[in-house]
């Protein structure tokens, strides 16, 4: 219903009872207060807290307080001394909900441009924001921004976390000189630790270093070497302790093969000079301070072995956890080729006029294209369908001419492989030649002489 100043309210249904009740009961959506001065004061109209369903002139201007606004309807609500059913009716009517009603909100903060929240993320909430991160993520927010550095420094136990949910028990626990951000530094991190070389990224897990190959030579002492340096330290042979120290492996290349020590000669096993040193002064400290360490040292040189034991199985299950990842990886990186050969091919076979897969791989997009370890997608298609348009109407044009295209070379090399085809056969073994007699072909008389 909509009264004399276009304004909207709702009458509820009188519901009929025996006695006559003191007044009218019903809810009343933003209608003006009726004036005049034969309104009793004791009625007053329930007002909601909804928008207005019209514009009314100065609605603004009558905000009330929710307290205020419960105290009047409740004393609004008439009572009749002759009837409890009619009064507990009425009563029940006043202190049901409105269906508009809207609870108040807590307002929103304003962000303008330019201007940095003042309310800031508990840290609580941030602690659990970074334990289901990538540990490679932790390590760059590190170096990039001060307040993460800061947090994780205090927080040690987030790298925990962070490994053992992203890579549950793929990865094994660091050892006991190794904490966790020096693991995962070791683990994602790039870069020479010595030169700063920016492109470095194998790390030596026999050493715990990442070096490139420069200053990985530099750092380590042949087998040979370090005996030498062993044999003489104040005129004490110290060989014997060579045990105690962690190693690593090259091959007659000089390249790092793994964790030593070698077990053929074509190998040679190497040690890190400043492992050596170490070793050589923390003995002769514990010589000069120790008077009983005739019968220390085999406890001191037990528990050494002992650490270089755990370097070792560490070392090994690391660079076995390398190698699965990338094998993985390059299985993954196979798989997506393949898959974009067979979709390219499919969709140039859906062409007016059709391209036959012989023509398809004749083109050098082609080639080009499914060498990209990625998903194929209708938009990569769409890049290579004009330029394999192209090149099919040249090789069309070139057999029209009478001239052959040349032929594009086939890769049966494996991933990693830079010999030729050529040396990979199986060769013939190398005949001397017979004076008198043709290579390959039975002597005269079924004998030699």
């Amino acid at each position: 219903m909509v009264n004399a100043k276009n304004v909207a309210f709702k009458v509820n249904k009188q519901t009929p009872f025996s006695q006559t009740l003191a007044g009218a009961y019903g809810t009343v959506i933003n209608c003006r207060k009726s004036g005049g001065k034969g309104v009793p004061r004791e009625q007053h109209e329930v007002r909601t807290r909804h928008v207005p369903l019209t514009n009314v002139p100065g609605a603004l201007k009558r905000k009330r307080e929710d307290d205020a606004l419960s105290e009047r309807s409740l004393s609004a609500a008439p009572c009749a001394t002759g009837d409890d059913s009619a009064t507990a009716s009425q009563v029940t009517v006043l202190q049901r909900p409105l269906l508009n009603q809207q609870w108040p909100q807590r307002k929103m903060q304003r962000l303008r441009k330019g201007k940095s929240s003042t309310k800031g993320v508990d840290l609580d909430c941030w602690f659990t924001i970074l334990t289901f991160s990538d540990p490679a993520q932790l390590l760059e927010m590190r170096s990039k921004i001060a307040s993460c550095h800061r947090f994780l420094r205090d927080n040690p136990k987030l790298w925990i976390h962070s490994r053992k949910y992203y890579f549950a028990n793929e990865l094994p626990d660091p050892p006991s000189d190794l904490t966790e951000f020096q693991y995962a530094h070791l683990r994602h991190g790039h870069g020479c630790m010595k030169c700063h070389a920016p492109n470095t990224r194998k790390t030596y897990w026999a050493f715990l270093r990442r070096w490139c190959k420069g200053c990985l030579q530099e750092k380590t002492l042949k087998e040979q070497e370090a005996m030498t340096v062993l044999r003489n330290v104040n005129g004490e042979d110290l060989s014997y302790l060579h045990k105690a120290l962690p190693s690593g492996i090259f091959d007659s290349w000089g390249n790092f093969v793994g964790v030593g020590p070698a077990s053929t000669h074509s190998l040679k096993t190497v040690y890190l000079l400043s492992d050596v040193n170490a070793l050589i002064s923390e003995y002769s400290e514990n010589r000069q301070a120790n008077p009983s360490w005739a019968t220390d040292s085999r406890a001191w040189y037990a528990a050494k072995v002992e650490y270089v034991e755990e370097r070792k199985i560490f070392a090994k299950k690391m660079e076995l956890w390398e190698e699965t990842t990338r094998n993985a990886k390059s299985f993954d990186y196979q798989a997506r080729k393949l898959a974009r050969k067979a979709y390219f091919q499919h969709r140039a076979s859906q062409l007016t006029p059709p391209i036959s897969s012989s023509d398809v791989e004749s083109c050098p997009s082609y080639r080009r294209a499914i060498a990209i370890p990625k998903d194929p997608n209708n938009t990569s298609w769409l890049q290579l369908r004009p330029k394999l348009e192209k090149e099919v109407a040249d090789l069309i044009s070139l057999r029209a001419q009478g001239q052959a295209p040349a032929p594009h070379p086939t890769t049966t090399t494996t991933s990693g492989t830079s010999t030729p085809n050529s040396y990979i056969e199986v060769q013939r073994p190398f005949m001397p030649p017979i004076i008198g007699f043709t290579v390959g072909l039975p002597p005269p008389h079924s004998h030699l002489f």
